[in-house]
């Protein structure tokens, strides 16, 4: 019976962290997709040269994913697994 119990301590644990690494992957993608970039080949539909030549668009797109996972995070109530 204990061995059940930290196996499914470990998975929400896995969980937890794939989520809050999600998170934070996404909302540092957001910054990184519109900083300027003097090398880039091409210029961003902004028209300056970014670090990637879609900047609205996938910013848009980051920000929607970085929701997601935050909103999954706060629904799986990871406050009651941590107490």
């Amino acid at each position: 019976m204990k061995l059940r119990k930290i196996i499914n301590w470990m998975l929400k644990l896995m969980l937890l962290l794939i989520l809050v690494v999600g998170a934070i992957a996404s909302a540092i993608s957001v910054v990184w997709t519109v900083i300027p970039d003097s090398s880039a080949s091409k210029e961003s539909m902004l028209g300056y040269k970014s670090h990637c030549s879609f900047a609205p668009i996938s910013t848009i797109i980051l920000i929607l994913i970085a929701v997601v996972f935050s909103y999954i995070l706060f629904r799986t109530k990871f406050l009651k697994f941590i107490k």
